[in-house]
């Protein structure tokens, strides 16, 4: 069953806090503790202390904010041609951030990125004087 807090409790049940925290108290009432001051309550616990529990009425704002997000609406298309033109907008920045940064476009994964073989000498093998060409 689901965990409500006290406030919670107190919708539900038409009980006081205190009345609440009184039979927390003598143990009529069990609970769990949530963090270090907070604690919650069952479900079933409330209706078998104090049988049925009101109904907790949801806010009209609540119920109406997702009216208009049924699927073929134009707030959906909406939605959409944003998140298509956010995209672009992300791909047009990761490109001036690759210019700015003086990294070459990734290389395709369909052809194979041929890198020269440099061969180079250990360091502790490397002259100290650099050489004159």
């Amino acid at each position: 069953m689901a965990w409500h807090t006290i406030q919670e409790a107190q919708k539900l049940t038409g009980k006081s806090r205190r009345t609440l925290y009184r039979d927390m108290a003598v143990g009529r009432l069990s609970w769990e503790p949530e963090g270090d001051k907070a604690r919650r309550l069952e479900t079933s616990e409330l209706i078998r202390v104090y049988g049925a529990l009101l109904p907790m009425a949801q806010p009209d704002h609540e119920k109406m904010a997702h009216q208009d997000t049924a699927i073929g609406t134009d707030g959906i298309a909406q939605i959409m041609a944003e998140l298509k033109a956010l995209r672009e907008e992300v791909s047009e920045l990761k490109q001036t951030m690759r210019l700015l940064e003086h990294k070459p476009d990734p290389v395709p994964s369909d052809t194979p990125e041929i890198v020269p073989l440099q061969e180079q000498l250990p360091w502790w093998r490397r002259s100290i004087f650099p050489r004159k060409v």
